[in-house]
Protein backbone atom coordinates (compact mmCIF):
# COMPACT_ATOMS: atom_id res chain seq x y z
CA UNK A 1 0.00 0.00 0.00
CA UNK A 2 1.70 3.30 -0.92
CA UNK A 3 -1.62 5.32 1.10
CA UNK A 4 -4.48 5.44 3.09
CA UNK A 5 -7.16 7.87 2.43
CA UNK A 6 -9.80 8.67 5.70
CA UNK A 7 -13.15 9.60 4.49
CA UNK A 8 -15.32 12.18 6.55
CA UNK A 9 -17.35 8.38 7.70
CA UNK A 10 -14.21 7.69 9.57
CA UNK A 11 -13.59 4.85 7.04
CA UNK A 12 -10.52 4.35 4.67
CA UNK A 13 -9.66 3.55 1.60
CA UNK A 14 -6.20 2.42 0.27
CA UNK A 15 -4.43 2.85 -2.62
CA UNK A 16 -1.77 0.67 -4.23
CA UNK A 17 0.99 -0.04 -6.44
CA UNK A 18 0.17 -3.24 -8.44
CA UNK A 19 3.53 -4.94 -10.05
CA UNK A 20 2.75 -6.47 -13.09
CA UNK A 21 5.01 -7.23 -15.96
CA UNK A 22 2.57 -6.85 -18.98
CA UNK A 23 0.86 -3.76 -17.04
CA UNK A 24 3.16 -0.96 -15.71
CA UNK A 25 2.49 2.05 -14.17
CA UNK A 26 -0.37 0.45 -12.38
CA UNK A 27 -2.35 1.34 -9.24
CA UNK A 28 -5.40 -0.26 -7.25
CA UNK A 29 -7.85 2.41 -5.04
CA UNK A 30 -9.63 -0.03 -2.65
CA UNK A 31 -12.41 0.08 0.02
CA UNK A 32 -11.65 -2.77 2.88
CA UNK A 33 -14.13 -5.96 2.03
CA UNK A 34 -15.06 -6.29 5.38
CA UNK A 35 -17.13 -3.11 5.08
CA UNK A 36 -18.58 -4.07 2.07
CA UNK A 37 -19.78 -1.29 -0.63
CA UNK A 38 -18.93 2.69 -0.22
CA UNK A 39 -22.55 4.67 0.95
CA UNK A 40 -23.59 6.73 -1.60
CA UNK A 41 -22.19 9.74 0.02
CA UNK A 42 -18.62 7.93 -0.23
CA UNK A 43 -18.40 7.35 -3.29
CA UNK A 44 -18.24 10.84 -4.39
CA UNK A 45 -15.45 11.20 -2.07
CA UNK A 46 -13.14 8.23 -2.80
CA UNK A 47 -13.85 8.73 -7.11
CA UNK A 48 -12.34 12.58 -6.02
CA UNK A 49 -9.38 11.15 -4.41
CA UNK A 50 -8.56 8.68 -6.62
CA UNK A 51 -8.80 11.00 -9.34
CA UNK A 52 -6.39 13.30 -7.75
CA UNK A 53 -4.07 11.16 -6.98
CA UNK A 54 -4.45 9.59 -10.23
CA UNK A 55 -2.92 13.54 -11.93
CA UNK A 56 -0.55 13.80 -9.06
CA UNK A 57 1.04 10.13 -10.45
CA UNK A 58 0.93 11.06 -14.07
CA UNK A 59 2.36 13.99 -13.90
CA UNK A 60 5.69 12.59 -11.56
CA UNK A 61 5.57 9.63 -14.30
CA UNK A 62 4.59 11.57 -17.89
CA UNK A 63 4.72 15.57 -16.91
CA UNK A 64 1.37 15.36 -18.20
CA UNK A 65 -1.46 15.31 -15.02
CA UNK A 66 -3.83 13.82 -17.73
CA UNK A 67 -1.86 10.81 -18.92
CA UNK A 68 -4.37 8.15 -16.76
CA UNK A 69 -7.19 6.21 -17.37
CA UNK A 70 -9.68 5.16 -14.97
CA UNK A 71 -12.00 1.57 -14.78
CA UNK A 72 -14.31 0.69 -12.52
CA UNK A 73 -16.19 -2.34 -12.54
CA UNK A 74 -19.77 -2.32 -10.52
CA UNK A 75 -20.57 -5.67 -8.34
CA UNK A 76 -21.69 -7.47 -11.46
CA UNK A 77 -18.53 -7.26 -13.55
CA UNK A 78 -15.87 -7.88 -10.87
CA UNK A 79 -13.40 -10.34 -11.47
CA UNK A 80 -12.71 -9.68 -7.57
CA UNK A 81 -15.23 -9.22 -4.70
CA UNK A 82 -14.55 -5.89 -3.05
CA UNK A 83 -15.02 -2.27 -4.00
CA UNK A 84 -12.07 -1.19 -6.38
CA UNK A 85 -11.11 1.22 -8.97
CA UNK A 86 -8.10 0.48 -11.63
CA UNK A 87 -5.86 3.77 -11.99
CA UNK A 88 -2.99 3.04 -15.16
CA UNK A 89 -0.43 5.48 -16.29
CA UNK A 90 -0.39 5.86 -19.96
CA UNK A 91 1.99 8.06 -21.66
CA UNK A 92 0.58 7.92 -25.29
CA UNK A 93 -1.99 5.95 -27.50
CA UNK A 94 -0.39 3.27 -28.19
CA UNK A 95 -0.15 2.27 -24.62
CA UNK A 96 -4.23 2.94 -24.41
CA UNK A 97 -4.51 0.78 -27.32
CA UNK A 98 -2.01 -2.15 -25.46
CA UNK A 99 -3.95 -1.78 -22.07
CA UNK A 100 -7.45 -2.16 -24.03
CA UNK A 101 -6.29 -5.22 -25.69
CA UNK A 102 -4.65 -6.57 -22.64
CA UNK A 103 -8.13 -5.99 -20.57
CA UNK A 104 -10.29 -8.19 -24.05
CA UNK A 105 -8.00 -11.21 -23.55
CA UNK A 106 -8.42 -10.78 -20.00
CA UNK A 107 -11.80 -10.35 -19.99
CA UNK A 108 -12.60 -13.60 -22.72
CA UNK A 109 -10.92 -15.49 -20.73
CA UNK A 110 -13.25 -15.12 -17.73
CA UNK A 111 -15.68 -15.60 -19.85
CA UNK A 112 -14.97 -18.80 -21.01
CA UNK A 113 -14.37 -19.90 -17.65
CA UNK A 114 -10.18 -20.10 -18.13
CA UNK A 115 -9.45 -17.44 -15.35
CA UNK A 116 -10.78 -16.97 -11.89
CA UNK A 117 -13.56 -15.37 -11.85
CA UNK A 118 -15.43 -14.00 -8.64
CA UNK A 119 -18.41 -12.25 -10.47
CA UNK A 120 -22.31 -13.24 -9.24
CA UNK A 121 -23.89 -15.20 -12.22
CA UNK A 122 -27.21 -13.32 -13.34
Amino acid sequence: MIEEFALHSGRKCHLHAISNDLIPDYYLLSFPKEFGEPSPSELPEIMGFGIRKARLLAQARTADPEAYTMVYSGYSARREKGWHVHIFLLGNRWKKARLYAMLALKNLAQALGLRKDDAPRI
